[in-house]
């Protein structure tokens, strides 16, 4: 409208009008969090503090999906196949009024192997030199029958790709875990997979990333 401000520094080359926008969800609180143990393939479902985490989150993504089916636009949901994300990709849809969610088996969570239902603590007490080892070449270095987060990778961005190619000129939910949101975020910022500790990543956290083509627009971290 004419009088109103326009901020220069949100324009750059090839942005689009419409651009896929993604809503990437982390579960809420699920059984086995409120001990800090490490669960990663374990099939837990959520607490009650993290389905009421994922109404709040919902709340506070409204506003991220005005205008969308308004201007011709759909709004697709995708969650990871763990009962947790499925839960919380439920409960947005219910209080978002969205289709229910598509099961990606791309995006399930890092796989821990054996270190599953330890705790950092645990692992420092078993096996002290092996944990720190793995810390200080954690993109590469795999718990014992795991995966490495370069592993996570090469799966979690061809399947992201894909949801977020589908849904150029209208919204994609995602709802998958934090190693996955992680590697997503990286990729969305242009950071390598080294950084991964440097983003935080709350139970039910929402990032917002606009994707015009092939240029990310990182809109929200952790909200």
């Amino acid at each position: 409208m004419p009088g109103e401000a326009k901020d220069s520094t949100t324009i750059f080359p090839g942005k689009e009008e419409r651009p896929a926008r993604v809503l990437l969800f982390r579960h809420g609180a699920a059984e086995g969090s409120e001990d800090g143990r490490f669960i990663s393939r374990t099939d837990t479902g959520l607490l009650p503090e993290g389905e009421a985490q994922v109404r709040r989150a919902a709340e506070r993504a409204r506003r991220w999906l005005e205008g969308v089916s308004e201007g011709g636009g759909e709004v697709s949901t995708h969650a990871s196949p763990l009962l947790r994300a499925r839960e919380s990709a439920s409960i947005l849809c219910r209080e978002m009024a969205l289709p229910p969610a598509e099961v990606v088996n791309g995006l399930i969570e890092l796989n821990l192997g054996r270190w599953e239902g330890e705790s950092y603590d645990s692992l420092m007490a078993k096996e002290p030199e092996r944990l720190r080892a793995h810390y200080a070449d954690f993109v590469r270095s795999r718990a014992p029958e795991g995966e490495s987060v370069m592993d996570l990778a090469r799966r979690v961005r061809p399947a992201f790709r894909r949801i977020r190619e589908a849904a150029r000129g209208g919204a994609a939910v995602v709802v998958a875990h934090a190693a996955v949101n992680r590697v997503i975020v990286l990729d969305a910022l242009g950071a390598p997979l080294r950084n991964f500790f440097r983003v935080e990543l709350a139970f039910a956290s929402l990032c917002v990333v606009d994707f015009h083509g092939e240029s990310p627009l990182v809109r929200l971290i952790n909200g």
